[in-house]
């Protein structure tokens, strides 16, 4: 019987050492005809680019990997100085499979990129990789960000965040143009992979930045789906709904058609849930592209109606919602004309009840201000944004960007406020009433012309802008507060107020770069840019006359100015490229003038600041996809014309706003260190970033609080000694199919503030000048676990430390630990049913200064089934927040004010929702198994 075992074990391992095949080659240079020794030669599986095999040549270029099983592979061969090469292969049955002689080119003779066939799955061409759709396996109707989800160095959250080779991918692009200009999900969600010809990866930058050199180092990444020729015919699209049947409602439809060059998309949603908002990352340029660099005038309009609340992380309160936009995009004339342009409407409503709690150290005592409110909000806003291109020629080209918005806003909130000593004992209590309603317009313009030359790389660079910004605010003020002494109420103070507020500001300018090749490395880059911005803030305060109506000016709070600003700004900046160093160096100077001109005291007074900007900026690349980079710029802070301005703003009547005429321009040197590498072979990657700051003149307030009463005015004054920095590092390893993945991260911020604190209690006042030091730490691990179409898992826990400590009472202890983490996965159950679930556990440790519970476990679920014929339609189940432990909470500790707030948010609800989705391309199926 042994016998008979072990002949059988001998035949099975025979079978298996028949069934697996030699690889051979040599390895030879194209130029010099010699073989290269010592090269490495690797075998990926073609379906995931995860390592088999691999051999270095011997001194005849000659190389041998056994044991590979018969099947299809990628081939990748790599040596200094030396271009890398990758082809399919296909391991034959046989037991030798010869691939002959394999040449190798240098990088030099193909001007720093990397040649690699058309059938390798990942390409690098300079600073550009680029993975080839095919060669991932996915389940089919898989969508673009399940494609990204399989590449090594990417991850994607479940807000559908894009991080890539460490970075955050900040811009999606379809065939190099936006897809609905500042909403990356809109491709990454809705645009199906079997679409997908290739998927380049590269670092955001600006025209601007490429022309320079220049960066931050804290850029991110720019991804460019480019799809098959066959996929850029017909239409494609989603439409979902989904109820509780009762309250809730949350539906969308999508619709996107190709016709040759053009791109036709529509969509519309209606929510309960969210606030519709298809925004991915907070735009200020409403979708602009960002070439025009900061200029010296921008921060000099200060608008009162210019945030930006439509978006789901930042929502507070209960949403009604309603969003819809279109999207038009064509080239034309061989592709030298080419337009873009998308149009948007947001509606939404939201109701809100909210605590503040906060406590304030002072020097010798600590008080508490706690704020209790509820309130019913209206946003609406209509936005456009369009871009023509215009090549003239293979020299020359144009283009025209141009964006608009029209917002409203109407607010209606009752607020309770009341102010405790250190006894907790009530000092004040405020009861306040606000209806207001703001509009603002605005539209921005932009021109910009390229020239090259015949000279190589001479290049002239010019941009013109032109953008005017209206805002409009009208809002009833009502308050009553007591002031209270020994426990009793010792004076009242009551006001009914209107407040019209009316602002605009227009603002013209240009800069003109220009580039002139030295020699082969180094290069000059030189600017002018002339800024000019005519601006005017008209405020005023009305109290009721006799009859009731708001007619009495108050000239106390009613201020009306109007402000001239000119730049003049010039820079010189040297670079230097090789095939691995590159470097940039120089400064820039400015000039700036304001005229301001205060119409109710009729009083001229005249600003000039004389700016230094240096900069500088190194990366080396020690070979492919491992960079070491420096960056340092020295930019100014210049004071608004608020802080300028001696304004009273008594919105808040016991928080009263004071500007400064005598404030300074700040300055801040900003230095950034980053190092990242990436091995393709083993999917390994760490990437790492490090900056600090040393702010010069910072603005920062002045506090004066006068403990008798709980008033507190707030004036702006400049401060030395300010000092922060910021530190994350990611290290990873992506698993790829079967296999598990794993990773470790670590990031941390940190520094040092300060402020004035003038004190009055009793008649008797006092100046102290307070330090505050603090440090935040987060530590996350992350597993990750793929079986397409059948199972993943996604864990990532994380702990953190967070230290403040004032200098006015340092023995006080706010320092606290937070825990945490996520953890999502999908599993498919029998009968075809797809369980989807994902549990983020938030919890931080309780600080003695504030009562109730801040920990949550937010746990969703969902389970799906897809039915119709063609399995294009989908019926969900969706169970949000199972423990009901949902709540808006931050926690803000800064200066002398440690802050808990709390808010109402959707909680615990379930859906049943219907999805259909249909794909009508050449060659596109749905899915009927």
């Amino acid at each position: 019987m042994r016998k008979t075992v072990f002949a059988l074990l001998l035949l099975g391992f025979a079978q298996v050492s028949l069934a697996q095949s030699l690889v051979k080659g040599r390895v030879s240079d194209t130029l010099e005809k010699k073989s290269l020794q010592n090269a490495v030669v690797s075998i990926l599986k073609k379906s995931d680019s995860t390592l088999v095999n691999f051999a270095r040549t011997s001194k005849n270029g000659e190389f041998t990997i056994s044991n590979v099983l018969p099947g299809s592979y990628v081939l990748l061969v790599t040596y200094p100085k030396f271009a890398d090469f990758a082809d399919v292969i296909e391991v034959k049955s046989e037991h030798e499979t010869d691939l002959g002689s394999i040449p190798l080119t240098l990088k030099a003779k193909l001007l720093d990129a990397v040649i690699i066939k058309s059938a390798g799955a990942i390409r690098i061409k300079g600073d550009t990789t680029e993975f080839v759709a095919d060669s991932f396996k996915l389940k089919e109707g898989a969508t673009v960000e399940d494609l990204l989800k399989r590449f090594p160095g990417f991850q994607v959250n479940s807000k559908g965040e894009i991080t890539a080779q460490g970075k955050k991918v900040d811009k999606v692009l379809v065939d190099g143009e936006e897809f609905f200009g500042d909403d990356p999900t809109m491709a990454t969600q809705n645009i199906t992979a079997k679409a997908v010809d290739k998927v380049q990866v590269y670092d955001t930058k600006s025209d601007q930045q490429n022309l320079t050199g220049i960066s931050s180092g804290t850029e991110g990444k720019t991804v460019n789906i480019k799809l098959k020729e066959d996929s850029k015919k017909g239409s494609f699209g989603k439409v979902y709904a989904g109820s509780d049947f009762s309250n809730l409602m949350d539906a969308k439809a999508l619709y996107n058609k190709f016709v040759g060059k053009k791109k036709i998309s529509f969509y519309g949603t209606k929510s309960d849930v969210s606030t519709g908002s298809l925004n991915w990352d907070e735009r200020q340029k409403l979708g602009m592209e960002n070439d025009f660099e900061y200029d010296e005038i921008s921060g000099y309009y200060y608008s009162f109606g210019s945030s930006d609340e439509f978006n789901d992380w930042s929502l507070k309160g209960l949403p009604h919602s309603y969003t819809a936009g279109a999207l038009y995009s064509n080239k034309w004339n061989s592709e030298k004309n080419s337009i873009n342009g998308s149009y948007r409407y947001n509606r939404l409503a939201t109701d809100n009840v909210a605590s503040t709690l906060t406590q304030n150290i002072l020097e010798n005592s600590i008080t508490y201000r706690n704020k209790y409110q509820t309130s019913n909000g209206l946003l609406q806003q209509h936005a456009g944004n369009g871009k023509y291109e215009w090549k003239i020629d293979s020299m020359a080209s144009i283009k025209y960007t141009v964006s608009g918005i029209y917002k409203t806003n109407h607010i209606i909130s009752d607020i309770y406020t009341e102010f405790l000593d250190s006894s907790r004992q009530h000092i004040n209590k405020n009861i306040q009433f606000i209806d207001n309603e703001t509009e603002r317009s605005q539209i921005d313009n932009q021109l910009q012309y390229k020239q090259l030359f015949k000279k190589t790389n001479r290049l002239l660079l010019a941009t013109f802008r032109y953008s005017y910004i209206k805002d409009h605010q009208d809002g009833i003020f009502q308050t009553h507060t007591d002031f209270y002494k020994n426990g009793a109420i010792d004076s009242v103070d009551k006001a009914d107020q209107e407040k019209i507020l009316e602002g605009n500001s227009e603002t013209f300018g240009g800069k003109i770069s220009f580039l002139e090749p030295l020699n082969l490395k180094w290069s000059l880059v030189a600017e002018y840019a002339y800024n000019k911005n005519n601006s005017s803030s008209h405020r005023n305060t009305y109290n009721k006359d006799n009859d009731g109506k708001y007619v009495v000016r108050d000239n106390v709070f009613s201020n009306n100015f109007d402000m001239d600003a000119f730049s003049h700004s010039g820079s010189l900046i040297f670079k230097y490229t090789t095939q691995k160093l590159r470097a940039a160096f120089g400064s820039g100077l400015s000039s700036v003038r304001l005229n301001l001109f205060n119409i109710d005291s009729n009083k001229r007074d005249k600003y000039y600041f004389l700016n230094l900007t240096p900069q500088a900026s190194i990366g080396y690349t020690f070979k492919p996809q491992t960079r070491l980079s420096f960056n340092y710029k020295g930019t100014t802070r210049q004071p608004t014309i608020d802080q300028l301005q001696p304004i009273r703003d008594n919105q808040d009547r016991l928080n009263i706003f004071v500007g400064n005429p005598d404030l300074n321009v700040g300055f801040n040197h900003s230095f950034n260190l980053g190092f990242n590498t990436y091995k393709v072979l083993t999917q390994k990657g760490i990437f790492m970033n490090v900056s600090y700051n040393i702010p010069v003149n910072t603005i920062t307030f002045l506090n004066a609080v006068d403990l008798t009463t709980g008033q507190q005015v707030y004036t702006p004054v400049n401060i030395n000694g300010n000092r922060n920095w910021n530190f994350w590092t990611d290290y990873f390893k992506d698993g790829g199919e079967k296999k598990w993945g794993y990773g470790i991260g670590f990031n941390g911020n940190g520094g040092r503030n300060h402020n004035y604190i003038y004190q009055v209690s009793n008649g008797v006042s006092s100046t102290a000048k307070n330090r505050t030091t603090y440090m935040n730490t987060d530590l996350r691990f992350t597993l990750r676990y793929n079986i397409p179409e059948k199972f993943n898992i996604d864990f990532g826990p994380r702990v953190g430390y967070n230290i403040s400590k004032s200098s006015l009472q340092p023995d006080y202890n706010n320092n606290y630990w937070n825990y945490g983490g996520n953890i999502n996965g999908m599993i498919m159950l029998p009968w075809k049913l797809e369980l989807n679930t994902d549990c983020n556990i938030d919890l931080r440790q309780q600080l003695d200064a504030f009562q109730g519970n801040p920990n949550q476990t937010v746990w969703n679920a969902s389970i799906a089934k897809k039915v119709l014929k063609d399995k294009s339609g989908k019926i969900y189940f969706i169970a949000n927040d199972l423990l009901d432990q949902r709540k808006g909470f931050n926690r803000n500790i800064t200066t002398n004010f440690v802050s808990e707030e709390r808010y109402s948010r959707l909680s615990r609800y379930f859906l049943l929702k219907f999805e259909w989705s249909f794909n009508k391309m050449p060659g596109q199926t749905q899915n009927t198994k």
